[in-house]
């Protein structure tokens, strides 16, 4: 089971808002791997959680196609489900700027009509999180020449070199700018 770091025990007021969060925790305790400290859940003295998740696309087990990574950080205040989940991302790698905004957009819209129905959300922020994920990482272009790193219909696709910080770029063209001066 994953590490859950529960700083302080939050008081709640309805056991029904006290069950419906324990059940949302108890679901991403299952999800994320404790050997990989993936699962981060606060709870401050004056109630509601925040709670951080490390995100990575869905590969099919294979690592080299993990090109993308972040951490969710859901703020929930004692209002909760009544109230939005405050979502925000950190420690992206792999994505740009347009790309990490546009995710962000979409899990405060999501957070927000969920918040507008009194349902819960945390699954399902996390979930569409990674399934943007997952898309985002299955394209994308290579930086220095903008096509395509992984264009469909191609057998087998370009060599694609990964950085430390998960941007990727086609092979051969990493190669030759580090070849030229001041590359």
């Amino acid at each position: 089971s994953p590490r859950l770091s529960v700083l302080v025990p939050s008081p709640r007021g309805a056991e029904c808002e006290a069950r419906t969060m324990e059940d949302e925790l108890e679901l991403l305790g299952a999800m994320f791997s404790s050997d990989e400290d993936e699962l981060v859940v606060e709870r401050p003295t004056g109630g509601g959680a925040t709670i951080s998740v490390r995100l990575r696309p869905s590969s099919g087990g294979e690592q080299r196609r993990r090109l993308m990574e972040a951490t969710l950080a859901l703020e929930l205040s004692q209002a909760y489900p009544e109230s939005a989940a405050v979502c925000r991302l950190s420690r992206s790698r792999g994505m740009v700027g347009d790309e990490e905004a546009a995710l962000l957009a979409a899990l405060t819209a999501l957070a927000a009509e969920a918040a507008s129905s009194g349902e819960p959300c945390v699954y399902a922020l996390v979930e569409a999180a990674i399934e943007k994920l997952t898309e985002l990482n299955a394209g994308g272009d290579c930086p220095i020449c903008r096509d395509d790193l992984f264009p469909r219909g191609t057998a087998p696709p370009p060599p694609t070199y990964v950085s430390a910080c998960f941007h990727s770029f086609h092979c051969p063209l990493c190669c030759r700018r580090a070849e030229l001066p001041g590359g």
